[in-house]
């Protein structure tokens, strides 16, 4: 165990790359493999399968050989070093066929959704110090104000050159109060801008929380996949999209209908018995939209209680995420859409139709 294994046959391209600066990081510390485990608290056989691509390791493993290497060589590690290993170690996750590590991309997802949170806090709170900067100096510039017109009312009968100074001066104090209040206004819209992505942030943290549990709930019951066949109802317009969510859905081995249009929509709802999720495009040819056909989904009492998630292009603004959560969706995924991601959504949610389905007859 002192020496490296080598690496695993069969790697892809991600994982050979994310292995070969694993190694060239361990080389640097000059230590056998099991004192190096020993050393960082951790099973030596897990570390050499690290190293040889039998596993990927997780993130904190990658950052504490990161930060022992920049130890011995007597400095920290660089941003863009860690940012280097960062972007490998997520690409080795995204092209891995492990379902644990759906988790794992769900749990870097909800880091940053937290980190667009607490950076979206840190500049709200600028903004209302800046804001309330303002404010008091719109108030002195007020008292200014004041003060240069009785100024000017004592001055204007004794001479009328002082007294145009002082009109000077008011014009001026005028200009910067107006310049004032339009800045105050953009700070305030600014406000208001941060804390709806404040907002959003928190909504998704929230979301990630509850899929990332349902996902370790699973795994540690070994039920992943285990359920019979439930009824998906995929609606788009565009037969591209139709064939790759298809094609994603697949391994997962349950019910998928088609429908190209709002009123093909509607009918396979009233065909169907037990549709336990609705994958609904944005985007629709046509004059209605995906956000039209949420809403008369959502005002039938047969249909309103099933989830909707909705699948829009990467080019639309937050405006859209807030039209889905509006309409009635319980998510919403951009394009181009992450296979594993989508698959570890879907199955939270097939999840729990079913658990609805057993509670109901339980009560029965």
């Amino acid at each position: 165990m002192g020496e490296l294994a080598p690496l695993a046959d069969g790697l892809s391209s991600e994982m050979h790359a994310l292995c070969g600066a694993l190694r060239g990081l361990f080389g640097s510390l000059d230590v056998s493999m099991r004192r190096y485990a020993a050393r960082r608290s951790r099973d030596a056989g897990a570390v050499s399968r690290y190293m040889s691509g039998g596993r990927i390791p997780p993130w904190d493993f990658v950052l504490d050989l990161l930060n022992d290497v920049a130890e011995i060589q007597g400095n920290s590690p660089t941003p863009e070093a860690v940012a280097f290993l960062k972007d490998l170690h997520r690409k080795a996750l995204k092209v891995s066929n492990a379902p644990a590590h759906a988790a794992l991309v769900l749990q870097d997802q909800l880091a940053e959704a937290d980190r667009a949170a607490r950076g979206a806090m840190v500049e709200r709170q600028v903004l209302t110090e800046a804001l309330q900067e303002r404010q008091r100096r719109v108030a002195e510039l007020q008292v200014e104000i004041s003060q240069a017109e009785a100024s000017k009312n004592r001055q204007v009968s004794e001479l009328t050159a002082e007294v145009e100074r002082y009109q000077a001066r008011f014009f001026d104090l005028m200009s910067e109060g107006e310049r004032l209040r339009s800045i105050i206004l953009a700070l305030e819209n600014q406000l208001e801008e941060v804390g709806r992505r404040h907002l959003e942030a928190e909504r998704r943290c929230e979301l990630l929380e509850r899929q990332l549990a349902a996902i370790d709930q699973k795994l540690s019951d070994g039920k992943w996949g285990t359920r019979t066949k439930t009824q998906i109802l995929v609606v788009d317009s565009r037969q591209d999209n139709v064939l790759a969510l298809q094609a994603t859905l697949k391994a997962m081995d349950q019910e998928l209908h088609v429908a190209n249009s709002c009123d093909q929509a509607l009918t396979s709802l009233d065909a169907l018995d037990a549709v336990s999720l609705i994958l609904l495009s944005a985007e629709m040819d046509g004059e209605t939209d995906g956000f039209t056909i949420a809403a008369q989904i959502k005002r039938r009492l047969r249909t309103r209680h099933i989830p909707i998630i909705f699948l829009t292009s990467e080019m639309h603004g937050p405006h859209y995420t807030f039209r889905g959560y509006a309409a009635g969706a319980v998510d919403y995924i951009s394009r181009p859409i992450d296979p594993w991601v989508l698959r570890a959504k879907v199955a939270v949610f097939v999840e729990l139709y079913w658990r609805r389905d057993e509670a109901m007859e339980a009560s029965l």
